[in-house]
């Protein structure tokens, strides 16, 4: 047996689960098959919620490496940035796919794109970031030899 799945009442907004046929919070009747739509779009909207939380992360994750890469004494640590900045460009790009079109009033849904749209300019200052400080790197140790 399945978990039942949660939807907003179409009358109310109250979140209920698909199985009930009449809301608890203000009696309206469910129809199921509107129940069963509504339920699938719920799923899709805390997938896209939880997929933006990790990209954020990620893309946090990804300047933190950044800035640990240009300490001396961490090498390592560029690849972590090279593989996380990969990783958010991909998760990114995802998301908008899977989850760009959804239709749906949910303020969860708001924030999750918000939170994709800060993951994607946090990528796009890693990268100006960091062709600017490997610029300034090499002027830097070109200066230093001479």
């Amino acid at each position: 047996m399945h978990n039942p799945r949660t939807l907003p009442c179409p009358n109310c907004q109250e979140i209920i689960n698909e199985t009930m046929r009449v809301c608890p919070h203000c009696s309206a009747a469910i129809d199921p098959q509107v129940a069963a739509a509504a339920a699938e779009l719920q799923d899709k909207v805390n997938q896209a919620c939880s997929d933006a939380s990790y990209v954020r992360t990620a893309a946090v994750l990804m300047l933190v490496f950044l800035g640990l890469s240009f300490v001396p004494f961490l090498p390592l640590v560029s690849w972590g940035f090279l593989i996380t900045f990969f990783a958010v460009i991909v998760m990114v790009v995802r998301w908008q796919l899977r989850f760009g079109k959804l239709q749906t009033g949910d303020p969860d849904y708001r924030q999750a794109r918000r939170s994709k749209n800060v993951a994607l300019a946090l990528w796009v200052a890693a990268l100006v970031l960091w062709f600017v400080l490997s610029v300034l790197s090499v002027v830097v140790g070109i200066l230093i030899r001479q």
